[in-house]
Order: structure tokens, then C-alpha cells, then sequence
């Protein structure tokens, strides 16, 4: 009798177990720099219907391990790697483990020597919060003598942002005449932009032209680094079923616009976003009615964001992992509204899918800061052996 209880409670637990299907994606190194705040929101780094089913134990030297995140403001005597790790407990026990490295950067990386960016997106950039934060950030003593390139952008950042643009709307975008509704996404906007890369031959069509556009927009220097928030507007509309083709043919696309820039001499840094997580299923509602639902948008998030990983490792690109770094449940925008139409006690709902309020987009612009602070931190320590090098000689 006990023996056959026995088997019984192996094989729930094992069952249990594999009903509890965890994967954790979290980043090989999560970069920080004094006075910036860093977070790793638990519900952004694992892809399950409910994260409040789930204990995230984070053992670090450093920061704080809060219910749905882990957060950490460095200061100036934190600056070094320490190890990270996250354990996963649900009903069954431990269901996944991660490792990680924190890594806080010096404050003063690359100050005052020169430093142009260009950043390229779409919807999320086009907003232009998120470009502004870092050269808000860029302005803090310690600091590289920052320079934004772009045609777009209001406030202290200039970017090439478009609404609705995927990877090939930059490479081929230019005499746009198709319906505006054709994406299903901004039924009301006009898309009839041309690419900013791409300029009229003598016949009127349009021709990629890296070493013009910086000739207008950078007095014909290559930038030193180009960040892209591209891809969204690839899988957004993708299903269990579609999401790897479309990865595909994006990552390929993707694969051709960064080939482009590496042509540049001297070729520029890449730097590419794995993508945020969206809002609620109140938020999409509200930008999307029907038919496009938060879940299914969070699996196609997460299957190209590893896809971008893998990406990353073959073209040689860095990974930016703005995803870790965003509070869904409060920095998506929010309206005050009835219950119901017969009941009229106010409550908040989310009030879009895939578009921040200005608090997560700065969020967004802290990831991108603090990465860019520890790519100009190698930058420097490569400078100062070079120049030891060239003493010996």
C-alpha cells in the first residue's frame, strides 16, 4: 500500500512538474551605473499566464528583492561585477534558475571624450521619450561630449523614429501610396513617409545612402554608435503558428539594415532592443479592441526576443535588454473611468497596449544608458591600452 502511494505522489509531483513549464530569460549581464535606478521586473523575464503563481528568489550582494521585482540605485562605491541569480518556486518546488552579472559601471565612463548615437525605431521612438532620457542622462557630470543625430525628434534628442515601421521600412520604405490601414495597427495615421536612408536617383527612385544621409545630418562622419527599437510591428500581429516565419524574414531583414551601417568607415557600434513587454488586457482592449489579446502578444515577444539573443551572438551586435527594465502594472498610461454604465464608482484601467507613459519610457532610456555607459567604459579601457602599446614601442 505505501509502496503504491508512494509511486502515485512520484509520478503528481512529476506531472505537477511538468505542467509548470518555466523559462526564464534574463540577460548575461545586467549593466547599472551609479544614480540610475535598475529593475528586474519578474512578470517581464518569464512567460507564464500568471506570475503571481511564482516565488522569484534573487540571491545578489547588491539591491533589493521586492515581490514583483528586484531593484538596485548603485552608488559610486558599488562600481564592479557581482554575481546575480534568480530561483523560480512554484507549487512543485523550484521550476527554473537563472544566473546572471551585475555589472555597475563607472560613472565617468567616456567622459569628455566625443560621442554621436543614432537611434532608429518606430512607434516607441517616435515618441521620443526615451531618446530624450538619455541625453538628459548624457548631460550629468562624467560624461562623453554626446551628439543625437536624426531628422526627427523634439527636445534635447534628435532619432529617426515611424510609427508602424518594421526592419525593411528602412531599407526599401520611399513613394508610399498604399492604404493607410494596411498594418491593422494605426488605422487612422498616414504612412507615407520616406525612408531618411534612402534619396532620388535621376529617374526619382529611391536609392540607400548611408554616406549621404550623414553628409546632411553629420557633417559626413559615421556615427560612433546606432541603436534599433525594431521588429514590433513584425511579430505583433503573429500567431502560435506564423511567429517563425516571421521571425525569419524579419531577422533577415534586420540582418541586411545593420550590414548596411557596418559598410560605414569607421563602421559604428550596433546596438538592438529586445522589445518591451506590453500592458494588460485592458490596455489592448483599449488600443485594439478585439482579437489582439496581451498573452498572445507576450509568447510572440518572447519567442523573437530569443531570437534577437541568438541573433546577437551570430551578426556580433550588443543586446540592449530594455524588457527587464519596465514596470507594466504602473508605467503604461491609465484613464479614470465607470465600472460599468450602471454602476458609476471610478476606477483606473490601462489605457494602451504597447505604448508607455513617459515614466516607462524613461525606463526604457535608463537600459539604454546604462548599456551605453558600459560600451564606452570597454572603449576606454581599449584606448588605454593602446596607448601603453604604443609606449612599449
Amino acid at each position: 500500500m505505501k509502496k503504491t502511494l508512494f509511486v502515485a505522489l512520484f509520478f503528481l509531483a512529476a506531472v505537477l512538474a511538468a505542467a509548470e513549464d518555466v523559462r526564464l530569460l534574463v540577460p548575461e549581464k545586467i549593466y547599472a551605473v551609479p544614480g540610475v535606478e535598475m529593475n528586474v521586473y519578474f512578470n517581464n523575464i518569464v512567460t507564464v499566464i500568471n506570475p503571481a503563481n511564482y516565488v522569484f528568489d534573487v540571491d545578489c550582494k547588491k539591491g533589493r528583492n521586492d515581490l514583483k521585482r528586484w531593484r538596485f540605485t548603485p552608488r559610486k562605491e558599488d562600481v564592479g561585477t557581482w554575481e546575480w541569480k534568480i530561483t523560480v518556486i512554484g507549487s512543485s518546488g523550484v521550476v527554473a534558475e537563472a544566473k546572471s552579472e551585475l555589472v555597475v559601471v563607472p560613472e565617468d565612463a567616456g567622459k569628455g571624450q566625443p560621442f554621436s548615437l543614432l537611434i532608429v525605431g518606430a512607434s516607441q521612438t517616435r515618441q521620443g521619450f526615451y531618446p530624450n532620457r538619455v541625453a538628459e542622462l548624457m548631460k550629468r557630470p562624467g560624461n562623453p561630449e554626446f551628439v543625437s543625430i536624426g531628422t526627427r525628434g523634439k527636445g534635447p534628442a534628435r532619432h529617426e523614429g515611424y510609427g508602424g515601421w518594421r526592419w525593411d521600412s528602412f531599407l526599401t520604405r520611399w513613394g508610399y501610396a498604399g492604404d493607410a490601414k494596411n498594418d491593422g495597427m494605426h488605422p487612422n495615421r498616414p504612412l507615407n513617409f520616406n525612408s531618411p536612408f534612402l534619396f532620388p536617383d535621376r529617374e526619382g527612385k529611391g536609392v540607400f545612402d548611408l554616406k549621404k544621409y550623414f553628409e546632411i545630418n553629420n557633417g559626413g562622419k559615421a556615427p560612433d554608435a546606432v541603436s534599433f527599437q525594431l521588429g514590433l510591428n513584425d511579430f505583433f500581429l503573429a500567431t502560435d503558428e506564423t511567429i517563425a516565419e516571421i521571425t525569419r524574414k524579419s531577422t533577415a531583414n534586420m540582418e541586411k539594415l545593420i550590414a548596411k551601417f557596418r559598410e560605414l568607415e569607421p563602421a559604428p557600434e550596433i546596438f538592438v532592443f529586445q522589445h518591451i513587454p506590453g500592458a494588460g488586457q485592458d490596455g489592448f482592449g483599449r488600443s485594439y479592441a478585439n482579437g489582439r489579446t496581451s498573452w498572445q502578444y507576450r509568447k510572440n515577444l518572447d519567442y523573437y526576443n530569443r531570437a534577437l539573443l541568438k541573433k546577437s551572438k551570430e551578426l556580433k551586435f550588443v543586446i540592449v535588454p530594455v524588457y527587464i527594465n519596465i514596470d507594466t502594472e504602473n508605467n503604461y498610461p491609465q484613464i479614470k473611468e465607470p465600472v460599468n454604465e450602471g454602476n458609476p464608482v471610478m476606477i483606473v484601467r490601462q489605457n494602451n497596449g504597447v505604448h508607455p507613459a513617459k515614466a516607462g519610457y524613461d525606463q526604457m532610456g535608463d537600459t539604454l544608458y546604462c548599456r551605453l555607459k558600459a560600451w564606452l567604459a570597454e572603449r576606454d579601457a581599449k584606448n588605454i591600452t593602446s596607448k601603453q602599446e604604443q609606449k612599449k614601442k
